[in-house]
């Protein structure tokens, strides 16, 4: 099965204003491990580190796809763009000037616009052109959509209990969300677990056009946690479609490369001008919609 981040049937056709920071340090996210990810070392002074170079594997011969985007995220051996669909890059894959082919100061970051080739008989990627500013349209999507990363077959693990298949492997989990059209846009969107405490602001998301946020995060497949979205506090936490608090979202990570969560919220609690100020009072499994009286009046 293809992946191919896609939200109510409509395609996220993404004016990349996605924000975030690559990560670059193993640590916790939600309270899970997340893997250490290599980055160009950075000098003790400060420097600006080397340009990389552009001549770190030759291109190979034969049919080669070029397509230009958005990167939104780059992780694990793969590349996102912010079309939601996610490539596997090429053992020593060349970075370079996508508009000289020299070398390149620039990191296949958030928001860095690159020109990705495509070895058609692998669909792997062999070259990252990167630039500051879009870059003219090389292919259409429709010619690069059948190289998007595939789901892994799961398989039994006896390590693992419960005979569910689990290996514990690494798997880069993508959750969309699509936010109510008068949700501020200056405002940040968050994703809080119940392995965060239930914090607010646990994880910050992504905004990759007006109505949609998105975060791409690695887990270990048999993780199990629950979720909602919020806008920062729980006063400003998602409601559903009748206003009412939601439960919180159950999700399971399977054995994948990858895994995408698409979600709707239609409404936020401050919405509604007498939504009380939940303060400390987080959900739980056993109360996951608390209600706090508001401050009496003087």
């Amino acid at each position: 099965m293809k992946i191919s981040y896609r939200l109510g049937g409509a395609l996220l056709a993404v004016t990349a204003l996605a924000l975030g920071t690559n990560v670059t340090t193993g640590g916790t996210i939600g309270g899970i491990a997340r893997a250490a990810l290599p980055t160009p070392a950075v000098a003790a002074s400060g420097e600006t580190p080397p340009p990389l170079s552009a001549t770190a594997t030759p291109i190979p011969e034969g049919n080669l796809v070029r397509f230009t985007g958005q990167i939104l995220d780059n992780r694990n051996g793969f590349v996102f763009f912010t079309t939601g669909d996610g490539f596997r890059l090429a053992s020593g894959v060349k970075i370079d000037d996508a508009r000289t082919g020299g070398a390149t100061t620039l990191q296949p970051v958030t928001r860095t616009y690159a020109r990705a080739t495509f070895d058609a008989s692998t669909g792997t990627v062999v070259e990252l052109g990167l630039a500051t500013r879009k870059l003219p349209d090389e292919t259409s999507y429709e010619a690069i959509k059948k190289f998007a990363v595939a789901l892994s077959t799961p398989y039994v693990n006896p390590d693992l209990k419960g005979g569910e298949g689990l290996s514990g492997k690494p798997v880069l989990v993508t959750f969309t969300v699509e936010v109510p059209s008068k949700t501020p846009f200056a405002d940040a969107v968050y994703v809080a677990t119940d392995t965060s405490g239930w914090s607010a602001t646990a994880i910050r998301m992504n905004r990759i056009d007006a109505l949609h946020y998105r975060v791409t995060r690695p887990f270990s497949s048999g993780t199990r946690f629950l979720y909602r979205y919020t806008r920062g506090s729980w006063r400003s936490a998602e409601r559903g479609q009748n206003g009412l608090e939601v439960q919180p979202r159950p999700f399971v990570v399977v054995n994948a490369d990858v895994k995408s969560k698409s979600d709707i919220v239609y409404s936020w609690g401050d919405a509604d001008a007498f939504a009380p100020d939940l303060g400390q009072a987080v959900p739980t499994p056993f109360n996951p919609v608390p209600f706090v009286l508001p401050p009496r009046k003087p």
